[in-house]
């Protein structure tokens, strides 16, 4: 079950389902509806099965502490054995760098493996694989292919993997009201995260007419789902803010706390938060960054750039600016766009590495060009003062133009200052630069 969760949401679960919940058909993931105990006496004597959902259950925090480690060496018996899931298991486990190096090739391998075995959940990992580009040109044709492959063989998952392609319009015109219908199934095959999906789209109105009170009322559901932690971090979400239900930090943090008990990286951050700011908690530092590091162990890029910044401004631990940038270099390294403006900063003022402004400003152009409004400001100044690049206002004004659509405050103000010394001609060939710019995705 590693694969389809972590590689579409990340966000795995497990608690006793509703009585009228369908039954789960996959054994791994009703295996982890069980108790801990008895996992891991299945596990202890070598059932496959035991050993993957222990597995598993590692791999996010559901059995103690996250053992990568000692995950691995389960999906390597599992395997062994027999079991289809821990085949693409041990795929992802390459694929994040848990347990072993990182390769994304030897993952597809894995997966490939598994989906001659007959994983879909493999099936999902392969098309994911090809969302994201990773150990393949990105292809977002053949990722839809590949999910509709696993959704053949009756995967829920593979449903939402769909309804996503919908939802961020990649390789399809983005369709609320298709993607509506994709949750919808993995709703009726009852996952929460089915539930949480529709529930979002009823309290934005997208696809649907908005109804506050029927997201509350799928996020409820979700909750009673099987693997509801998407659903409790929801409704939590609402408690926090108080805009459709009556606010109540003491409720949200709850949910944060069972949420990320099932191993949700999103809860264990916003508990963290909770924790660092009182609310709905007592305040507490150290039980805060304990629940963010395990939240940024887990991959969860906002939690990264949090230790980044804690670190950055000393803000409960002692200023570290290499600790900073180790924590900025982890969420650039798996594209987090935010991550990769603070590494390409952090170079360009020497903040926990040595100081290389050339290698900051050619680290600045990858979230410029992706439509990082901030990088791309940053860029505009630099080609503007020609600091460590040749002086080139236009493209200085490209650049500032596109970081102003994108919402920069201070880039209107740098755009009347360039303009002021530009020609007509110049002027225009910015502006004409800026209209033909297309974000990488």
């Amino acid at each position: 079950m590693i694969g389809a969760f972590l590689l579409i949401a990340m966000m795995a679960s497990g608690t006793s389902p509703a009585a009228s919940l369908p039954p789960l058909k996959d054994p791994v993931e009703a295996m982890e509806e069980r108790p801990l105990t008895e996992v891991q006496a299945l596990a202890d004597k070598g059932d496959p099965i035991g050993m993957t959902a222990l597995a598993d259950m590692l791999n996010d925090g559901r059995a103690g502490d996250i053992d990568h480690v000692r995950a691995l060496a389960l999906y390597q018996k599992a395997a062994a054995a027999g079991n289809a899931e821990a085949v693409g298991d041990i795929g992802v486990m390459n694929q994040l760098g848990w347990g072993m190096p990182k390769d994304y090739a030897n993952a597809l391998v894995q997966y490939r493996k598994a989906v001659d075995l007959g994983d879909a959940d493999a099936m999902i990992a392969i098309g994911a694989s090809y969302e994201r580009g990773l150990g393949v040109p990105r292809d977002y044709a053949q990722a839809m292919i590949w999910y509709q492959k696993a959704q053949a063989t009756g995967s829920a998952h593979a449903s939402q993997a769909i309804a996503d392609l919908y939802v961020t319009g990649h390789g399809v015109a983005k369709d609320y009201s298709k993607a509506a219908t994709f949750y919808q199934l993995e709703a009726d095959a009852g996952y929460g995260n089915g539930y949480a999906n529709l529930g979002a789209l009823y309290e934005f109105g997208w696809g649907v007419s908005q109804d506050s009170d029927k997201a509350v009322e799928l996020y409820r559901s979700g909750i009673q789902a099987h693997f509801p932690a998407t659903a409790m971090v929801e409704l939590g979400r609402l408690y926090a803010n108080g805009k459709v239900v009556a606010k109540d930090e003491a409720q949200a943090a709850k949910l944060y706390r069972q949420a990320s008990a099932l191993g949700s990286r999103l809860a264990m951050y916003k508990l963290g938060v909770a924790l660092e700011k009182g609310q709905g908690e007592e305040l507490d530092l150290k039980e805060g960054r304990t629940w963010m590091l395990r939240s940024a162990d887990l991959g969860y890029a906002n939690a990264q750039l949090h230790l980044g910044n804690m670190y950055h401004e000393g803000a409960g631990v002692p200023v570290d600016d290499a600790q900073a940038f180790k924590w900025y270099k982890v969420a650039a390294d798996q594209g987090d766009k935010t991550g990769q403006y603070d590494v390409a900063l952090d170079y360009m003022q020497g903040w926990g590495v040595p100081v290389d402004q050339a290698k900051g400003i050619a680290l600045m152009q990858t979230p410029a060009q992706r439509g990082y409004s901030v990088a791309q400001n940053m860029l505009g100044v630099y080609y503007f003062a020609g600091t460590d690049v040749t002086a080139d206002k236009v493209t200085a004004l490209k650049w500032l133009i596109l970081a102003a659509a994108g919402g920069d405050k201070y880039a209107p103000n740098g755009i009347k200052n360039i303009e002021a010394g530009m020609s007509a001609d110049d002027i225009a060939r910015g502006k004409a630069e800026a209209s033909d710019f297309k974000p990488m995705d």
